[in-house]
């Protein structure tokens, strides 16, 4: 039997993270991928603004940045008949310019070398990556759970006990039925094949590099990349006789040589998958001791390039929550704020991602749903506001899951605002300041600090931090805000308050984030 806090059943993007972050926590925890290795598939590939930040919180940006697969932005997203098309339309890149509300840019980069970047890390942190290993029973207790795993190489069956356990496995993961927790929404919208083929095509249109183009002959985008490994995404229709095995060598690069408008450009296939463009999102995120992050949890169509980053925001949700259980004697009750905060915002999500698809694809099996109107792409990013969880709301919640993300200002439930401030000589953003503790912000000599030292003092850890200027938090000198781990506001008092220490120790018990010893 092997022993850990934590077991993350599924080793793809969204585990990793998990893995990474959890060990980042220093929490242990234990990977159970079947798979033999990471993917080859690029699958996602635009990081958002929002995941980047994470990844810079664990130290992974620059590492990122440095093996990336396109332009930091990105190039042009261009739309034709063809790649030869001389009418070519061109949009702005995918993610455009964070600088002015980010402390770090977007990125591109595949998931098949994000992957091995985030299982590096976790190992280095110490986490126990399994792969070649099949996930085949699990048992609930009141004291935790157990996984039946077994080693697909020798056929050895193991029991991995943990504290709590977390579903990363997928779309087509087993976990999520053994929770016995069902899915809701329009299901399978289409059918959809990502073909990588080899080919002599210059990753640029008329000069310009470009992070992808639809092209109408085909009904399907082509993504370049340097090297020659291009990836071709399409639908296919299976009402209509196609199915997976047509896509062979013969026609793949008959459907390349059309899409690009040259009947002699090279396309050799690599690998060619079949894939759903669905729309669906589970009818609980938690099931006692056991969570759901990713695709396990909600599927949506790529557009936007919202899905695999609500992944990794799941798991930043749920990792701090988890190591404040685990190490900072908080509530248990903290962990049912994760279905709380993530499902209906996930859910506002979903409905971005499919007015997106409704308007930019056609919908020859007339399926995808009537839309909401659609909001920036960093608002759903950057403007996320959390409806209820473990944050004191200010007013009445008008029901919104998105603000706009230029002014974001210190509003509980929302990511605190960005801002470029000196520290000992050093330029860091205020985000910087959010890692493993809740933090409390306030101004330079502010009497705040001193209701906080029971809490700095106790196993909650609550961090001061004075700032010359607090007003980008939309709070007087005499006031304090309460961040957490994961950058998101807990609580907020505008201005002073003289019985400090009361209601901060308040705050700290009403929410669940400290011990009872502490509040």
């Amino acid at each position: 039997m092997v022993n850990t806090e934590v077991i993350i059943v599924g080793g793809g993007l969204n585990g990793l993270a998990s893995a990474v972050l959890l060990a980042h926590h220093g929490v242990r925890c234990v990977v159970i991928e079947r798979h033999p290795a990471t993917s080859i598939q690029y699958k996602f590939a635009g990081i958002s603004p929002r995941s980047m930040e994470i990844f810079r919180s664990v130290g992974l940006e620059a590492e990122i940045r440095a093996k990336r697969t396109g332009d930091q932005q990105g190039g042009g997203l261009g739309r034709g008949k063809n790649l030869a098309d001389p009418d070519l339309q061109w949009s702005e890149a995918a993610w455009p310019d964070a600088s002015g509300v980010s402390p770090t840019q977007p990125a591109t980069c595949d998931q098949h070398v994000l992957e091995p970047i985030l299982e590096a890390r976790a190992r280095a942190l110490g986490a126990d990556v399994r792969f070649d290993t099949e996930f085949i029973a699990l048992e609930k207790h009141a004291a935790g759970v157990r996984a039946h795993v077994r080693s697909r190489a020798s056929g050895r069956e193991e029991i991995v006990e943990g504290a709590w356990l977390i579903a990363a496995d997928g779309a087509s993961g087993s976990v999520r039925d053994l929770l016995g927790i069902g899915r809701s929404g329009a299901g399978v919208l289409q059918h959809w094949m990502n073909v990588i083929f080899e080919t002599d095509m210059p990753a640029t249109l008329d000069g310009r590099r470009f992070t992808s183009c639809f092209v109408m002959d085909i009904n399907g985008t082509f993504t370049p990349r340097e090297g020659g490994r291009w990836l071709l995404s399409l639908q296919y229709s299976p009402a209509n006789g196609e199915k997976p095995a047509d896509f062979d060598a013969e026609r793949v690069r008959a459907l390349v040589r059309r899409g690009a408008g040259d009947e002699n450009v090279r396309a050799d296939l690599v690998d060619a998958r079949p894939w759903d463009v669905a729309a669906c999102i589970a009818d609980s995120f938690r099931s006692g001791r056991c969570f759901i992050v990713g695709d396990a949890a909600h599927l949506m169509p790529p557009t936007g390039a919202f899905g695999g980053n609500t992944g990794i925001h799941d798991a930043h949700n749920l990792a701090w929550k988890l190591a404040h259980v685990l190490r900072r004697g908080a509530d248990v009750r903290l962990l049912d704020s994760y279905d709380a905060e993530r499902r209906p915002l996930v859910d506002a999500t979903l409905d971005q991602a499919l007015a997106r698809l409704k308007q930019w694809f056609k919908d020859p099996a007339g399926r995808i749903p009537n839309t909401v109107p659609i909001v920036p792409d960093y608002d759903v990013v950057l403007g996320q506001r959390y409806r209820a969880g473990a944050f004191v709301a200010a007013g009445e919640a008008d029901g919104w899951s998105f603000t706009a993300h230029q002014s974001l200002s210190g509003s509980p439930g929302t990511r605190a605002p960005h801002r470029w401030i000196e520290v000992d000589g050093r330029k860091i953003s205020t985000l910087d300041h959010f890692d493993c503790d809740c933090v409390l912000i306030v101004a330079r000599g502010s009497a705040w600090r001193f209701a906080a030292r029971p809490l700095t003092s106790s196993p909650f850890g609550l961090r001061v931090v004075e700032l010359d200027d607090v007003s980008p938090f939309d709070i007087e000198k005499g006031g304090a805000v309460l961040v957490r781990p994961d950058g998101i506001v807990a609580w907020r008092s505008q201005g002073a308050d003289p019985e400090a220490p009361v209601t901060l120790a308040s705050v700290v018990r009403s929410l669940g984030l400290g011990s009872q010893e502490a509040s």
